[in-house]
């Protein structure tokens, strides 16, 4: 193959990557369709599940509605993001800690299963489970916000 004058990437620099890969996918974020749910943990499930599918609509519908109005580029940017890491779930369990300060606010906490994430970086496919309980506290909370009755994740789309 002919030199591109690209660098070329070794084991160390390709784990660095895919691990700032996971952060993002972690932080930016990725179990049923559609729009939100009838709880908090509903909502973390349908954002989850909508992620696991690779279904953009369904995950942005997951999502709090005034965190989803993107213009175009923004959401054409985030739908990028959304696709290049694919998610797994296995055995999830969850804790719902509700806010003290407003009843249509609430912390879902992922207490248990596995994630696991796969991307592709430089051209080649990359793939990490890891242990809910081996994550950070915040790596593994969504916070929930009730909008007309329904509960979404309330997290930006870009």
């Amino acid at each position: 193959m002919a030199d591109r004058g690209l660098p070329v990437m070794t084991g160390s620099g390709l784990k660095k990557i895919f691990t700032l890969v996971l952060a993002v996918a972690l932080v930016a974020p990725v179990a049923l369709s559609g729009c939100g749910g009838s709880s908090p943990e509903g909502a973390v499930n349908s954002f989850l599940k909508a992620w696991q599918d690779m279904n953009w609509e369904a995950f942005k519908a997951s999502v709090a509605p005034e965190r989803r109005e993107l213009t175009k580029e923004q959401e054409e940017l985030a739908k990028q993001k959304f696709e290049q890491v694919q998610v797994k779930t296995e055995g999830l369990k969850m804790q719902t800690v509700y806010s003290e300060e407003d009843e249509k606010k609430a912390a879902v906490v992922l207490t248990d299963g596995k994630i696991t994430f796969t991307a592709m970086i430089l051209g080649e496919k990359k793939t990490e489970t890891r242990n809910i309980k081996d994550l950070s506290k915040e790596e593994r909370t969504y916070a929930t916000v009730q909008v007309d009755s329904t509960w979404y994740v309330d997290k930006d789309l870009g």
